[in-house]
């Protein structure tokens, strides 16, 4: 496993954590993502990730009634797979990507998810340094003119327009078109 898989796990592992313990009544907060509940955001992640694994391992056909549990064994699939994939992954809907790609966007994508979750149930997220070191210039990267992945058609929003001294989460939510000051309705 090389070092961007060991980061890609951990944050992984960070927000698996965080998903297994939201409660019944958090699944229908809202959340920084427009128009998401908490369930909507798990349900994304869920299906994005069987997406994905599934191009590399067999897919699963068995689902809970549960998103929460579901995620906990999609999160684990992921790294098995992400372990198997070799240099490239075949994606149906975008064609063959570098692994480094993937991991590294993924990577990104589950802080950001790790934030959104956090933001809309209020808790605290506490991410290790040497991560959040690490995905800033990917975020910044994946998030650059002329970036296929923000904007229109895109996986992200526009990046909203932040002051430079935030904390490095709150730069990430920004890049990838969050608003960094967002709160859940009252």
């Amino acid at each position: 496993m090389n070092d961007l898989q060991r980061l890609d796990a951990m944050a992984l592992a960070l927000l698996a954590h965080d998903v297994v313990t939201v409660s019944d009544e958090e699944l229908n907060a809202a959340t920084p993502c427009t128009g998401w509940a908490v369930t909507d955001l798990i349900d994304h992640m869920n299906t994005r990730h069987e997406a994905v694994v599934s191009a590399i391992l067999s897919p699963l056909d068995d689902h809970s009634d549960s998103p929460r549990e579901d995620f906990a064994r999609t999160a684990a699939r992921w790294v098995v797979a992400m372990d198997q994939a070799g240099e490239v992954v075949h994606l149906p809907d975008r064609g063959p990507i570098p692994t480094e790609t993937v991991l590294a966007v993924h990577f990104v994508d589950m802080l950001i998810h790790r934030w959104d979750l956090a933001h809309a149930v209020g808790r605290p997220y506490p991410v290790p340094e040497r991560l959040a070191e690490r995905a800033l210039p990917i975020a910044q990267s994946i998030t650059g003119p002329g970036s296929v992945l923000n904007g229109p058609g895109g996986v992200y929003q526009p990046p909203v327009q932040a002051g430079s001294s935030l904390p490095v989460m709150d730069a990430i939510a920004a890049l990838l078109g969050r608003d960094p000051q967002w709160e859940p309705p009252k």
